[in-house]
């Protein structure tokens, strides 16, 4: 009687939340298909650098994103958020406004070192750069509408971006724009999504009592942006420190198998709001968790048989020529990413506890990839070994964090 009265209320919505996504998804896929194929290995190689540094501010424009879902659902428990007069500078808007500034100051910074380390010119980096902001307004957005349960809608900005995205990629690729008209295309892109986004979510804005950068959220917006450098220094890593050829053939390799991290964050939509509505509901909490955890663990195992059994007529089909070495990579991350994976599903309930231990979990652990990582390249198959192994490790302290924090004698952990 439960699961049936749980799949009724939850069944409906988590299956539209799915079927919206998974046009996201093959959009997504469509999208590195379509550069890998246009640009060569040498010439997807670099665009895969400057991706991997858009999805660190993109996913750290999603902390910010859970950081106003937490605090807004918050609110709603508490009968607080309602539509209102829009105020222009809520805590939610000068977050985004700081937090996307820094990010785009830092990358301006670091810009000489990026052109010399990728061996590129400064207008890609200036694009990179300049759709830095855009993420984090376009997060605030759609923090808003999660937190106040309307998850169908995050949904279908997000897959309808994703959508655009690859139908203005062709035509770039077309009109023979290279890898700067990429990544034009995806700054028009963050620009249309923030304006409609925020239009849509304008009658919303979070407590008035919340402040800029309390304690819990700051701390959800670092376990957010700490996880998604350690899901994109890979391809960063790999790209400064082996050829062109082979840091091209592990970005279309990691473009497959990261498909994994995409049922956990998209479970959490969801599921995030709940959790902290819920967070003194310890048996909910755990079969939430446990569900999720398992349902990430067949799609890793899947996923890996598939590219076990398949790999070489995938890479032909999807890549095309060029790519051969990408098919010896694919077993290796299959398997790398597999606890990555089943951590990003433990990591929504640390996110929703806003977990300080969870963090510095997480901190440490970056500073380890990164060390491992360039002490073991140009052994591409070691850096592998490694940097799974840092994951199954993760993923056992972030569940036990989880464990402890369901014991109602267990608090600020």
């Amino acid at each position: 009687m439960l699961n049936k009265g749980l799949f009724a209320q939850h069944g409906k919505a988590l299956l539209e939340i799915g079927v919206v996504s998974a046009f996201g998804v093959f959009a997504t896929a469509g999208f590195q298909i379509v550069a890998s194929r246009g640009l060569g290995p040498s010439g997807f190689g670099l665009l895969a650098s400057f991706l991997a540094i858009i999805n660190v501010a993109a996913v750290g424009s999603a902390a910010l994103r859970s950081s106003i879902a937490v605090v807004t659902s918050e609110g709603v428990a508490l009968g607080a958020v309602a539509p209102q007069a829009r105020r222009r500078l809520d805590a939610s808007m000068v977050e985004a406004l700081i937090l996307g500034g820094l990010c785009t100051v830092a990358l301006l910074a670091a810009s000489p070192w990026l052109t010399t380390s990728l061996e590129t010119n400064s207008l890609a980096l200036i694009l990179t750069a300049a759709t830095v902001l855009p993420y984090f307004l376009f997060s605030r957005a759609q923090g808003l509408l999660q937190g106040t349960g309307d998850s169908r809608s995050v949904v279908l900005w997000t897959s309808g971006s994703q959508i655009a995205q690859l139908a203005l990629t062709v035509i770039a690729l077309a009109m023979g724009l290279g890898a700067v008209g990429i990544l034009s295309v995806i700054l028009l892109i963050a620009v249309l999504g923030t304006v409609g986004s925020s239009y849509q979510a304008r009658r919303f804005t979070v407590p008035a009592s919340r402040r800029p950068f309390s304690v819990d959220s700051s701390v959800v917006l670092l376990l957010t942006i700490s996880f998604a450098w350690l899901t994109n220094a890979d391809v960063i890593l790999v790209r400064s420190g082996t050829s062109e050829l082979v840091a091209g053939s592990f970005a279309a390799a990691a473009v497959l198998v990261k498909t994994t991290l995409i049922l956990p964050a998209t479970l959490s939509l969801y599921l995030l709001p709940r959790f902290v509505s819920r967070r003194e509901d310890a048996s909910m909490t755990k079969l939430g968790v446990n569900v999720t955890l398992a349902l990430t663990f067949l799609s890793g195992v899947a996923m890996f048989l598939l590219v076990l059994v398949a790999g070489e007529p995938l890479v032909g089909i999807l890549f095309g020529a060029g790519y051969e070495l990408a098919v010896a990579y694919l077993p290796w991350l299959a398997l790398m990413w597999l606890p990555w994976a089943m951590a990003l599903a433990v990591l929504v309930r640390v996110t929703a506890a806003a977990s300080k231990a969870g963090l510095i979990v997480l901190l440490v652990a970056a500073v380890a990839q990164w060390v491992g990582a360039t002490s073991l390249l140009p052994s591409v198959p070691a850096m592998m070994i490694f940097n799974g192994s840092l994951g199954a490790l993760t993923l056992a302290a972030l569940f036990l964090i989880h464990l402890a924090r369901t014991r109602p004698e267990i608090r600020g952990i």
